[in-house]
């Protein structure tokens, strides 16, 4: 069966505050507590496609699967609105094979989906080409937010949703801590803006981490270089940002423990092997092998859009 996607929704779970301690709290500078919203991701479960139909299934959390390497990928592209939500078991996906490297088949190339990934996925003219393409057929009816993402490490990604997925964006990426920079209804104007805030000297839109990495590190002065690298941005880029500036997290509903047990594994070294799906976090899917200890962390990317998961029970 070919997995379309990592069906997850996001529930908000607490709030706490953060207060910055040390030689700054000493010294009572910039001591104000900064409130901190935890979302928890729940993993729905894996779609899924059966080979040569459109039929769709879902393997849920506990169910026993087998992934193979899969050999065979096809078209990334599946109806259903850009501008707001749908039920994504109701979609239908292609099954032609795609013949760009963002995914498309010759038929969907020019497809809206297309187009927004060409967007916010490519550079140079050719993103900001397709950007104003998006405005065009879409108007205003689009909220994007641009966003900033904290890896506990000096550089902060910047990078750009749509509004109402934002916090399930967060999810599928590791990170101590996130805020939202701006919002905006041009998808140009949030591409050129993040454009820009990447090529900052403190801002990446394309990091270097490792989920252990990210894991282990303490909120508090992620929390503090975050929110002032958000200040230096806006006024860095001249750009309005949110009158209240949120900061929020996005965990896993499960131990994150089981994130650091789980070695990062490619799809090959696991291949043939009984797997019982656990959860989901930072882009990655947590498996157990059913006949060890053995826990596995498989980059979502690498498993989707291929004929890779056969389900057991």
């Amino acid at each position: 069966m070919i997995p379309r996607l990592i069906y997850i929704q996001t529930k908000f779970y607490s709030k706490t505050h953060v207060k910055r301690t040390g030689l700054d709290s000493f010294l009572n500078r910039n001591t104000e507590p900064i409130e901190i919203l935890k979302y928890k991701v729940l993993l729905d479960g894996i779609i899924l496609q059966e080979t040569g139909t459109t039929n769709l299934h879902i393997a849920s959390v506990n169910d026993k699967v087998i992934i193979n390497r899969g050999f065979n990928e096809y078209c990334h592209w599946h109806n259903g609105p850009l501008d707001r939500k749908d039920n994504p078991l109701e979609r239908t996906y292609c099954l032609k094979q795609p013949v760009s490297e963002l995914g498309f088949c010759r038929e969907h190339l020019h497809s809206d989906r297309a187009i927004y990934i060409k967007c916010f996925g490519t550079a140079g003219l050719e993103s900001m080409r397709n950007c104003i393409v998006l405005d065009k057929k879409y108007g205003e009816k689009i909220e994007y937010v641009v966003y900033l993402l904290s890896y506990g490490q000096d550089s902060v990604k910047v990078g750009t949703t749509r509004s109402f997925r934002v916090y399930e964006r967060i999810a599928e990426q590791t990170h101590v801590v996130a805020t939202l920079l701006t919002r905006t209804k041009s998808a140009y104007r949030a591409r050129d803006i993040e454009v820009r805030a990447g090529k900052l000297p403190w801002l990446t839109e394309r990091p270097r981490r490792s989920i252990k990495n990210v894991i282990s590190k303490p909120i508090q002065p992620s929390l503090y270089r975050l929110k002032s690298f958000r200040e230096k941005t806006l006024r860095a880029l001249k750009i309005p940002g949110e009158h209240e500036p949120i900061y929020f997290q996005v965990v896993p509903v499960d131990d994150i423990s089981y994130y650091m047990r789980a070695k990062e594994t490619r799809l090959s070294d696991i291949d043939g092997r009984e797997l019982e799906i656990l959860g989901f976090w930072g882009g990655y899917l947590l498996v157990s092998e059913t006949s060890t200890n053995n826990y596995y962390l498989i980059k979502s990317k690498d498993l989707l859009h291929k004929d890779t998961v056969k389900i057991i029970s």
